[in-house]
């Protein structure tokens, strides 16, 4: 990736170096949804800087993009790594999600908020669909479940939601990327988050809580499916 590119020749205005972090980001985010970096790669800061010779503080702003986009892990020091997550850990991660999520279908079903913005969410997951873009997809599905779990008006929920799909989503993503599934398979992915709509519609909190506890393990059999798992 050439410096120009990363939007080096901006100078070293705050606009420049914000553009520096955001298309370092937009690089690292492209490589790992193609495999060209792979899970559990790491991706020290001071080599890529010396390599692109940019400052490391932009390698890092630009690593903190993606660690909160769940496609890097960043422990102690100055690396990261690519995400990775077992077949375990994934399974654990949809465990988990079906009883924080449901208990939010339950709280949203009893509350009665609008719910307009999951009803947005469905026609940017059908838009996706139409462009054959699984990263947009997967995006808008992050959005739905956010906003499910927004609309409960618990925020340690939000947080807890938030941290378990992060990193869920963007591995899923990049195991599926390349599997070669067909649109059925993304239709009836949508025509499932419409069931949780009309779940929660229902204002039935019981039957709300079943249905998504219902659907999220069935998420889990079809990315198993999709991603090749065993």
């Amino acid at each position: 990736m050439s410096t120009s590119a990363l939007g080096l020749g901006s100078g070293s205005s705050p606009e420049g170096l914000l553009l520096v972090k955001d298309n370092l980001a937009a690089y690292f985010r492209e490589e790992i949804i193609s495999g060209r970096m792979a899970p559990g790669e790491k991706i020290v800061e001071v080599r890529w800087a010396k390599t692109l010779k940019i400052s490391q503080t932009s390698v890092r702003e630009a690593l903190n993009i993606l660690s909160a986009e769940g496609f890097v892990q960043k422990g102690s020091g100055r690396t990261a790594r690519v995400t990775q997550l077992s077949e375990e850990e994934i399974r654990h991660s949809y465990e988990l999600r079906a009883v924080l999520e449901s208990y939010a279908a339950r709280i949203v079903a009893q509350k009665k908020p609008d719910l307009s913005e999951l009803d947005h969410a469905l026609a940017d997951m059908g838009s996706a669909i139409e462009c054959n873009n699984v990263r947009a997809f997967y995006e808008r599905d992050i959005q739905f479940h956010l906003v499910l779990a927004e609309k409960t008006g618990n925020y340690i929920l939000v947080r807890a939601i938030k941290r378990i799909i992060l990193p869920l989503f963007a591995f899923v993503v990049m195991r599926v990327q390349d599997s070669g599934a067909d649109l059925s398979h993304w239709n009836h992915s949508l025509e499932q988050h419409k069931r949780i709509v009309d779940a929660l519609k229902t204002g039935d909190p019981v039957f709300a809580e079943r249905i998504v506890a219902q659907t999220i393990s069935q998420f889990l059999n079809e990315t198993a499916d999709v991603a090749n798992f065993s």
